[in-house]
């Protein structure tokens, strides 16, 4: 019988439908992503000539030229890891705290919970344009100009509202009878927050960090308005690369290699713990 399918298949099952047309549309979409994306990789790639060629080059010899120029000449390494400071010190400051904060609107029945968390998210939709003078004075009033804990400072409180905002809810979906159980064994509320809840939380509070490590890392127009030689990050440095009559294009296309690069091996890195958290509150459902 070891050459029999002994599988039972129902007469009532429905075929399986493959729809071709899906797939077709998911690479025409993945193909226009990742096709600019490629072609300024491979820019980065090329010495000036080929980069400035006006037939498009798909052969050429590799050549580090771009990159040497950038580390060695322009001094972009600097920049890289002021982004790097800036980035996981706002992203730490902002989801510790965060999350206490939101810890606070689904635990306590407070006067006024409701208003507090339409406030905070609100804080979100506020375009950066309509706050960036207030916020030059006062950087300009408390000597924080150009400096990177005036960035992370910035950083972490433009980033709270994203954080108290997304671990409300799944503070919300873990049971307080949990902590209630582990505070009736003498535990203090804290003791039942550091045992009970942050484990369970951690997928969700990984999640978060990531999307905030990523806005921070891509925040554009504070940290041009905000600095301009000492604590100048990424975004404003590579935008230096395109503007001008002379664009060196494999120049800027190095400069955008080093910029996505880092982030996107991070998110790879990290992918797993994104979805697990991404997923946690429909799993609890």
């Amino acid at each position: 019988m070891s050459g029999i399918d002994t599988r039972i298949t129902s007469p009532d099952a429905a075929p399986v439908q493959r729809n071709w047309w899906v797939y077709l549309i998911l690479i025409g979409v993945c193909v226009l992503n990742v096709l600019p994306y490629l072609w300024m990789v491979m820019t980065g790639f090329m010495d000036k000539a080929s980069a400035a060629s006006a037939t498009p080059q798909w052969i050429f010899t590799p050549s580090l030229e771009a990159f040497e120029l950038l580390i060695h000449n322009k001094g972009i390494m600097k920049n890289f890891m002021n982004s790097l400071i800036v980035s996981v010190s706002s992203t730490f400051f902002s989801v510790t705290i965060g999350m206490f904060c939101a810890y606070a609107i689904a635990r306590y029945d407070f006067v006024g919970r409701d208003d507090v968390s339409f406030w905070v998210l609100t804080n979100r939709m506020m375009p950066p344009v309509a706050v960036l003078i207030p916020i030059f004075v006062t950087f300009q009033t408390l000597k924080l100009l150009d400096t990177l804990p005036g960035l992370i400072i910035l950083y972490t409180a433009m980033q709270l509202p994203f954080v108290v905002w997304m671990l409300t809810g799944y503070f919300r979906d873990i049971p307080r009878r949990y902590e209630e159980s582990a505070m009736v064994d003498g535990d203090t509320w804290f003791q039942a927050f550091r045992k009970v809840t942050l484990p369970l939380m951690m997928p969700s509070i990984t999640a978060t960090a990531i999307f905030v490590m990523i806005l921070s890392w891509n925040e554009f127009a504070f940290a041009t308005f905000l600095t301009s030689t000492e604590a100048k990050t990424m975004p404003p440095a590579i935008m230096a690369y395109s503007i001008g009559a002379n664009i060196e294009w494999n120049v800027l296309g190095a400069a955008v290699v080093l910029i996505t690069a880092p982030l996107i091996l991070f998110v790879l890195v990290m992918q797993r713990h994104l979805i697990n958290g991404l997923s946690q509150g429909v799993a609890k459902k």
